[in-house]
């Protein structure tokens, strides 16, 4: 079902769609962030851009993002092929380039598809208009092959992990925390996690967090509501279980490390997302036994964990953004 999950789904007016893919090369550690993204506004004609985004450890300097809006765009409901501005987003497929800011960026990436889709939310919140916007992962935990070239310097990409994503809707949360890591240090695992709170009219909902855990051959689905916020700039403490599996500890980047994104609802209404692509995490899960919970796992990762932060107002401590270029 992963290239179902993918298909062109915002076909009305008020309507937003995103198809991203997000992963760490494993010789330099380098972080990349590609999307391409399609606006339907309640009145007039769609926009839609193409976002490259560079995020290098060794050197937060050079980290930088490129966000290019376009009237150039193909969509076809029903089938995965996105085409904004020259640049191509397929089944398996993405390629493209673009240029701003100073800089220049050109990918050409390749990974395999096929297993089945994890979706990120319980499954009532796919049903009818529950969700405002209804996050799926058709490529959860794959590998990335290709090459990168930015600013006229191009490497190779190969078996790097990362995942692929789709999400539509009518508007976004109000603020939300991501994360999503397939490279721990001696762990064979997959976390991929989301913690967010809506509004209906005037009143902000508890926040739900949902994470997924492919532990050894099984997912494991651990989902909580509160009235708290577990998350601020650059840290989100996690702490949920269910009846068998409890799962804790932190995910975290540096603000140093990000970068700022803007978005905006199909009404135009803003939110601000704080990403690093090259944020760590120290997870511990726990597995009900005889006498209560029993470790039986640490997921950590130095750098090879993709996350994000995001409100509705901009964080002054992340200094670098995307350059805007106009169609």
């Amino acid at each position: 079902m992963s290239e179902v999950d993918n298909a062109h789904r915002a076909v009305g007016p008020g309507m937003y769609e995103v198809w991203f893919l997000t992963l760490t090369d494993r010789s330099s550690g380098v972080g990349y962030w590609i999307r391409s993204t399609y606006h339907s506004p309640p009145r007039g004609r769609g926009t839609a851009g193409v976002w490259f985004a560079r995020f290098d450890p060794a050197d937060p300097e050079t980290t930088f993002g490129i966000h290019r809006t376009s009237s150039d765009w193909s969509l076809d409901p029903g089938v995965f092929d996105v085409r904004v501005a020259g640049t191509v987003m397929s089944s398996g497929r993405a390629e493209g380039s673009v240029q701003g800011g100073g800089h220049e960026a050109r990918w050409n990436l390749f990974w395999p598809t096929g297993p089945p889709t994890h979706r990120l939310l319980p499954s009532f919140m796919y049903r009818g208009a529950i969700a405002p916007t209804k996050p799926f992962s058709p490529n959860v935990d794959t590998r990335f092959y290709g090459s990168i070239s930015v600013d006229g310097r191009t490497g190779d990409v190969a078996d790097a992990p990362g995942q692929q994503g789709h999400l539509f809707g009518t508007r976004h949360a109000e603020r939300w925390a991501w994360a999503h890591c397939g490279d721990f240090l001696d762990e064979d695992s997959v976390v991929h996690a989301l913690t967010a709170q809506g509004r209906r009219g005037p009143i902000r909902t508890p926040f739900l967090t949902s994470i997924g855990i492919r532990w050894g051959d099984r997912w494991i689905r651990l989902v909580k509501v509160s009235p708290r916020r577990e998350f601020s700039l650059g840290m989100w403490r996690v702490d949920l279980e269910n009846r068998r599996y409890r799962l804790t500890g932190r995910i975290e980047a540096p603000s140093v490390s990000m970068l700022r994104a803007r978005y905006e609802d199909p009404d135009g209404r803003p939110r601000f997302c704080h990403n690093s692509e090259i944020a760590s995490c120290r997870l511990a899960l726990f597995e009900r036994r005889r006498g209560g919970f029993e470790e039986v796992a640490l997921l950590e990762s130095r750098g090879t964990t993709h996350a994000e932060w995001a409100g509705t107002t901009p964080a002054s401590a992340v200094t670098r953004e995307f350059a805007e270029v106009g169609a």
